[in-house]
C-alpha cells in the first residue's frame, strides 16, 4: 500500500471542498492509500482549522481533526532535517514522511514542492498522486 503524507494545505482544502484532496481522503478511506501523519502535523491543522475565516465551531474543528487521527497512522518525530529553507516551518513534513517511511509528500506548497524529492519521497501535487490510481 502507498503510504502519503498530505500537507496541511491538502487536508484543509479536502476535509472543506470538494476536489482532488477530497478524493485523496476518499482513497485513504476506502483503504486505497496509508496516510502518515504526526503529532506535529495534527496540531497545525488545527491550528489552521481554528481560523475564523474557515468559520468552523470548536466542535467542527475537533471532529474534522479527530477524523484526520484516526485516518493516519501518527508516526514519532525523531528526525530534525532543516530541508525547506525558505520556510523552516514546513521541515515538519518532510521530517514526518522521513519517519513515518511514506513514498510521497502531497502539497500545494511551492516552497516544498521545489525540493521535488526527498531522498527516496517523491514530493508532488495532488493531480499527480492521483494519477497514480
Amino acid at each position: 500500500m502507498v503510504r502519503i503524507v498530505l500537507d496541511t494545505n491538502i487536508l484543509v482544502s479536502g476535509l472543506l471542498h470538494n476536489g482532488k484532496p477530497r478524493r485523496l481522503l476518499d482513497l485513504a478511506v476506502n483503504g486505497n492509500l496509508e496516510l502518515v501523519s504526526s503529532t506535529e502535523m495534527i496540531k497545525e491543522l488545527s491550528e489552521v482549522l481554528s481560523r475564523d475565516k474557515f468559520g468552523l465551531s470548536k466542535g467542527e474543528q475537533i471532529v474534522m481533526a479527530d477524523f484526520v487521527i484516526r485516518l493516519s497512522k501518527i508516526t514519532v518525530l525523531k528526525s530534525k532535517f532543516k530541508a525547506v529553507k525558505e520556510d523552516p516551518d514546513d521541515d515538519i513534513v518532510i521530517n514526518t514522511a522521513y519517519d513515518g517511511d511514506a513514498e510521497y509528500i502531497v502539497t500545494g506548497d511551492r516552497a516544498i514542492l521545489s525540493l521535488k524529492k526527498f531522498g527516496k519521497i517523491s514530493i508532488v501535487k495532488a493531480n499527480e498522486m492521483l494519477n497514480y490510481f
